[in-house]
């Protein structure tokens, strides 16, 4: 067992070891002025934007890479709130306009005077990730559609059935008798299943709607209309 004082390691802490530690980083790290002037960057964030070298960043206005300009406001306001955003997911574009996804963590700086004066921030590329996300979404989705379609296809043959006794039995009936009204209704809550069977055979695009504690269902007009071609606000 080893005892003792554990050996001392040397330091350097000169600007040269700061900048080779920060361009040695794999994410991109930066800092901006609350205006949104870039001040720094290190290789990492110039290779993820696409730019040749970080001197090209410095002065650079940061809400050019954004895809969405607006996003940056909505930062701001939740770095100025918060203190600090983590592994916020955002849509940017790199220096030739292409669109690249990342994740965002950022912190305010403040003065001695509890100003904020800078934001520093680290990003990773996460297009990759956000494109298989996608990719397995449509798979599922592909497979959701075609049970649909074969629910659908299974559930017609039995309404149709119905929908025709129905109409057989409220023919035989005059419509004084009781059981007329009773019967009209079930019949209009068949032909209600027979138009959403429609809808649901004929969906090919996805559209959710909100249910509740947060999950999301296939808005099943919405989707219908869709692939009609109808425009959907």
């Amino acid at each position: 067992m080893m005892t003792g004082a554990s050996p001392h390691i040397a330091i350097d802490k000169s600007p040269r070891w700061h900048a080779d530690f920060l361009d040695s980083f794999p994410a991109g790290i930066y800092r901006t002025t609350l205006e949104g002037k870039l001040i720094f960057a290190n290789k990492a964030f110039a290779r993820i934007f696409g730019f040749d070298s970080t001197g090209d960043l410095i002065g650079y206005p940061e809400v050019n890479l954004y895809h969405v300009r607006q996003d940056r406001g909505a930062l701001i306001k939740a770095v100025l709130e918060q203190g600090y955003v983590e592994e916020l997911s955002l849509p940017f574009k790199k220096n030739d306009g292409a669109p690249i996804w990342c994740a965002v963590t950022a912190r305010a700086v403040f003065d001695d005077d509890g100003i904020v004066v800078f934001l520093d921030g680290l990003v990773r590329d996460i297009t990759e990730e956000i494109e298989n996300k996608e990719r397995s979404t449509k798979e599922k989705f592909q497979g959701v559609l075609e049970m649909a379609g074969g629910v659908a296809h299974s559930l017609n043959q039995p309404l149709t059935i119905i929908n025709n006794l129905l109409s057989e039995v409220l023919s035989d009936l005059h419509p004084d008798d009781r059981n007329h009204q009773k019967i009209v209704r079930v019949h209009d809550q068949i032909q209600k299943l027979n138009a959403i069977v429609k809808k649901i055979g004929g969906i090919k695009k996805y559209r959710a709607m909100d249910y509740v504690a947060g999950i999301k269902i296939v808005d099943i007009d919405k989707a219908s209309r869709a692939e009609l071609g109808e425009e959907i606000k």
